[in-house]
């Protein structure tokens, strides 16, 4: 409109309008070419940058200096055109001279208003963040469990992103990792964002090579705090994403957001003022110690302590040493085989700790699992025994039905039996689940020095289905029996498989009904000049409690649980759990009474309201 006024050409206002619209689309890239880092010239002209502001609506952000910019821009423009009109009434004579220069002057200080008002709402808008984040999942915010962290931090830590700033304000994606670094900066005056491009500031790097001896490239998070670093090697690393698609598309895509929970995990890690180690068995004389069908519940385990903190390496418990000079507590994930004498000495010689005590062990049994008398009989003395049965629950009510790596399973919905494990989860209405979780018997309360509790009981409406374990030798003939089996005639092969359906039934409705454990606790004590000094076992039965599917949805306390259980055992503060947002699209669903009620609108209800509107403008106008 204010171009339509400066000239009667439909033709030249029309591309003199598009001119301006394209520099006001390209503002952005302009203002970077201008400076990477910015200044007060970048500032000032990226008030009139178009694009941007309109992404923030696009991506269901709205803020301060966004609806100014608008609200201003619109004000600016009209009254540019009202100046305009008037100037038309002008005749160039010495009597109109003083009134052009008077306009021209309240012109520019109209414009330096505008400019400066945006200014002010942008300072505002970054400082206080007021901004309303209207995406389903909150992309663009934090967890108040964050920001009371962030608060509490009184450590200085930079942030060095080894990338272009300007780059994180073209994509929603890259948006989301801008502001969770926002939040960061604006609770906290101990910690400072800074952004780097490597490729003009290759010396950036250098001041990490006495403290990281990792590659610290393009795209990389560097947070340090003194002389701790923790390096997230990618942005790409704080999302989720499906290769499945890849080669069918040729290209992935984005499902889930967890940059949060990285992000923070990582300020938490190099601001731990007792980082607690953790030596994490994962071999055994060089093959993996666990099932294969275990492994994505291990690397979810792995993450969950490494998230929060803990300084983990991975031991072969035959080939290396197992020093409780070096680690605080140890875990062992469902072995699949039994492990030998020489073995358990060394778990219980870490115990120990020369007399001193004051360490910890993960045991995580599983149903993929092969008899283990010796780890039986290290777990007897603990008071602890882990059944040959997997529990199962009767009550619909108390059971839910859950996907988990190994598929679908029932699952038991459990409950904490004591309270202190319980006291600092953020939301203890999220049920904790327990699928395919062997049985745990606590063999005795207290005997001399040791003392057991259970943590995680079902409903009295559980019960077991045995299992068939078996030690190696056996599992070996019976393998060889079965492939025998296997080239004998097809009636022989029916017959095997009726007798083995004979033998497997079981009848849920008759099974006896009782409370079972699926987690407990075994604490030794020593008390020594006035000390106390304790060692605790956590015992887990089943591998499936801190499943991916379970551990990273905001459905279920498991992983809050668990990970406050390690934590409280190591005498290690709480850490904070942040489920992946998810970024898949989402479809809104419309029943058929819906599409009739719309169409109704459509058809009937806004016709009347023209016409009625119409015919009141009618008689309004008739009568006049």
């Amino acid at each position: 409109m204010f171009i339509s006024s400066l000239t009667e050409s439909q033709v030249i206002s029309a591309i003199l309008s598009i001119v301006v619209l394209l520099l006001g689309y390209l503002m952005g890239s302009l203002t970077s070419m201008i400076s990477s880092d910015g200044n007060i010239l970048t500032k000032i002209l990226g008030c009139f940058d178009l694009y941007s502001p309109m992404q923030d609506f696009l991506n269901g952000v709205i803020t301060l200096s966004n609806v100014v910019y608008y609200i201003s821009l619109t004000a600016v423009f009209l009254f540019l055109t009202c100046q305009s009109i008037q100037k038309r009434r002008w005749n160039v004579s010495k009597k109109f001279i003083g009134t052009g220069i008077f306009s021209t002057g309240f012109i520019a200080v109209v414009v330096a208003l505008v400019v400066f008002v945006n200014l002010i709402a942008e300072i505002l808008t970054d400082k206080k963040n007021l901004k309303l984040d209207l995406t389903a999942q909150k992309y663009y915010e934090v967890s108040q469990d964050t920001i009371d962290y962030i608060k509490d931090v009184k450590k200085d830590v930079v942030i060095d992103v080894m990338y272009q700033k300007e780059n994180f304000e073209k994509s929603s994606y890259m948006k989301m990792v801008l502001e969770t670094l926002n939040k960061y900066q604006q609770n906290s005056d101990h910690i400072e964002v800074e952004f780097h491009d490597i490729v003009s500031e290759p010396d950036v790097i250098n001041k990490y090579s006495d403290v990281y001896s990792g590659t610290i490239q393009q795209g990389s998070i560097v947070v340090a705090c003194g002389d701790r670093v923790k390096v997230i090697s990618s942005i790409d690393d704080l999302f989720t994403i499906d290769t499945s698609s890849y080669y069918q598309t040729g290209s992935s895509t984005i499902t889930g957001y967890k940059g949060e929970q990285e992000l923070t995990s990582a300020v938490m890690s190099v601001t731990d003022a007792n980082p607690k180690k953790a030596a994490f068995i994962t071999g055994y004389n060089g093959s993996s110690i666990y099932h294969s069908y275990n492994s994505n519940a291990v690397n979810s385990l792995y993450n969950l302590m490494n998230k929060n903190g803990y300084e983990i390496s991975q031991i072969d418990i035959l080939n290396d040493d197992l020093s409780p000079d070096d680690y605080d507590i140890v875990v062992l994930p469902a072995p699949v085989n039994d492990l030998t004498t020489d073995c358990i000495s060394k778990l219980d010689d870490f115990l120990y700790n020369g007399g001193k005590l004051d360490r910890n062990m993960i045991y995580i049994a599983d149903i993929f699992q092969y008899k283990t008398p010796n780890i039986d009989d290290f777990l007897e003395i603990w008071g602890i025994e882990v059944g040959d049965s997997v529990v199962y629950e009767s009550n619909a009510d108390k059971n839910q039905k859950v996907t988990i790596s190994t598929g679908s399973a029932e699952a038991p919905i459990v409950s904490s039996v004591d309270d202190d494990f319980t006291s600092e989860l953020s939301n203890t209405k999220l049920p904790i689940v327990a699928p395919v979780s062997r049985n745990i018997n606590l063999l005795f309360d207290a005997n001399v020095d040791r003392t057991t509790n259970s943590l995680l009981q079902t409903s009295d409406t559980a019960y077991l289905y045995p299992l068939n374990m078996k030690s190696v030798d056996e599992a070996k003939a019976e393998a060889a029996e079965q492939e025998q089996a296997t080239s004998d005639a097809e009636n022989s092969t029916e017959a095997t498989e009726e007798e083995t359906e004979a033998t497997t039934k079981f009848d849920t409705e008759t099974a006896e009904k009782a409370t079972q454990n699926v987690m407990a606790l075994a604490k030794k004590t020593n008390t020594e000049n006035n000390e106390t000094h304790t060692n605790n076992l956590l015992v887990i039965g089943g591998m499936s409690l801190v499943d991916p599917n379970l551990t990273s949805s905001a459905t279920y306390n498991n992983a809050e649980f668990i990970v406050n259980a390690i934590n409280q055992i190591c005498g290690k503060e709480n850490g904070i759990i942040i489920a992946e947002k998810s970024l898949t699209q989402t479809t809104i669903d419309i029943t058929a009474a819906q599409i009739t009620t719309i169409r109704r609108i459509i058809e009937y209800v806004i016709p009347l309201i023209v016409i009625a509107a119409g015919i009141f403008v009618y008689v309004w106008r008739k009568n006049r």
